[in-house]
């Protein structure tokens, strides 16, 4: 199926502009057009505060996780806020979420793939973004309080940036 056809469902007969413009044109980057944790094909929801498409399965154990760590859209169905936009724009996708939190993710831990069981992919969901164990060390946010003050993996990413991973 063509990128044109896949994200139809994006499609009104009014121009779409704004904030639904921006969501649009970051769906269709490729990297946004596969879940960030498992892989699988035509993400339909959205992590809004980690920057990040998602399927439904991985969309349903990150919704487990609680706003304050995930905050889960609908992609098609909910109506976004101007900062659930900006921080998806802001963070870029699916690629410079994982390259942060996928940083340190060991050789010998595979991702989950589509067809992973739910209690891998909840495990593997869980230490990738509630304890952050693939995150830089440094960069680990030490308590669900301050994990909830930000806004964005983008609130991280100086950081990451100027200390990237060496293997």
């Amino acid at each position: 199926m063509s990128t044109a056809n896949r994200y139809q469902h994006i499609k009104s007969t009014k121009p779409v502009v704004g904030k639904a413009r921006k969501l649009k044109d970051l769906m269709i980057k490729s990297d946004n057009r596969i879940c960030a944790d498992c892989g699988a094909p035509d993400p339909k929801w959205a992590s809004a505060n980690i920057g990040v498409f998602l399927c439904l399965k991985c969309g349903d154990v990150h919704k487990a996780l609680g706003p304050d760590i995930s905050k889960v859209l609908s992609v098609t169905l909910d109506d976004w806020s101007d900062s659930d936009i900006d921080s998806m724009v802001e963070v870029g996708g699916n690629s410079h979420a994982n390259s942060i939190y996928e940083a340190f993710l060991p050789k010998d831990r595979p991702k989950p793939k589509p067809d992973s069981t739910m209690e891998y992919r909840t495990k593997f969901i869980r230490a990738k973004y509630e304890t952050q164990d693939f995150l830089k060390p440094s960069l680990r946010i030490s308590s669900r309080s301050s994990f909830k003050s930000t806004t964005s993996v983008k609130s991280v990413d100086s950081n990451f940036s100027s200390t990237s991973r060496k293997d």
